[in-house]
């Protein structure tokens, strides 16, 4: 088994090394610790065409390799891992709607997803239920060519910036087994009765949001059904995910690199008891 990159994944590397080091670690920490959020360097996102990794050519995108994925967040995370944030959740939006979207669904969004005129991400986790997604108790009861959703969702990554934003609930609250009443529903930004909440304080990860959103009488056309199927919705969450791991492991390698090439660095010039450690 060959571990080396490939010619045109070297090369996407040092493209997307250069970004990070011209653009997200000159202001990493001090962004970090103020809390600002890096309007500037997601334009810049916008320009390469990082919004659209995941999304079919067809549809304006790049659709790279898991290894280019990976890299991405590994040479973004060297740097600041808070933007690769900002990119996790939105690339697993764009993955899961070209995967289980209608035709109609993906033409209607994966475009504008592609170049970030929109952006998206993940709404699953709740105030009752994190790991445990089968315990959501956000509700979506069908009312004559739509639903009408009622929950709070919490800790959702991008929900200040998402639209659509696809939000796990159930259509079924009776179904046995749970998983066979939940569906995800592509809520867009000023639909009636979505609205979000406060950002969460948290003692790191500063580059994104993480906020509540409130669904409140939120009337949502049943077009909005990803894939047009009722019961998918823990399938389609749960393999999205899945492929997630791959940036979460490609954060986890920049973040020890970086961890390293510091210490190292360290180490290289600290003297202690009258000679080099």
């Amino acid at each position: 088994m060959d571990f080396e990159l490939s010619p045109q994944q070297a090369e996407f590397r040092d493209l997307i090394r250069e970004f990070a080091r011209r653009s997200i670690a000159p202001v990493a920490r001090e962004w970090e610790l103020s809390g600002r959020y890096p309007a500037e360097i997601v334009e810049e996102m916008k320009k390469m065409g990082l919004f659209g990794i995941l999304v079919p050519e067809e549809h304006g995108g790049s659709a790279v390799d898991a290894v280019s994925y990976a890299i991405v967040f590994e040479e973004i995370s060297k740097a600041w891992m808070g933007i690769a944030g900002i990119l996790g959740s939105h690339s697993l939006a764009t993955w899961m709607l070209a995967r289980y979207g209608t035709t109609e669904q993906r033409r209607r969004w994966l475009p504008a997803l592609a170049t970030g005129q929109r952006r998206s991400g993940i709404a699953l986790t709740e105030p009752g239920a994190g790991s445990d997604l089968q315990g959501i108790a956000t509700v979506a009861r069908r009312d004559g060519a739509g639903y009408v959703v009622n929950g709070t969702k919490t800790w959702i990554t991008n929900a200040r910036h998402a639209d659509p934003l696809p939000v796990l609930v159930k259509t079924d609250p009776e179904a046995e087994p749970r998983h066979r009443g939940m569906s995800i529903l592509m809520i867009e930004a000023g639909t009636p009765g979505f609205s979000v909440g406060r950002d969460l304080g948290k003692l790191g990860y500063k580059g994104t949001e993480s906020a509540e959103v409130f669904l409140a009488d939120c009337h949502v056309p049943a077009e909005n059904l990803l894939g047009g199927e009722e019961g998918r919705g823990l399938q389609q969450a749960l393999s999205a995910l899945e492929f997630g791991r791959v940036n979460i492991a490609g954060r986890a390698v920049g973040v020890a690199q970086a961890s390293l090439e510091r210490a190292l660095a360290y180490a290289r010039q600290r003297h202690a008891f009258g000679r080099p450690i």
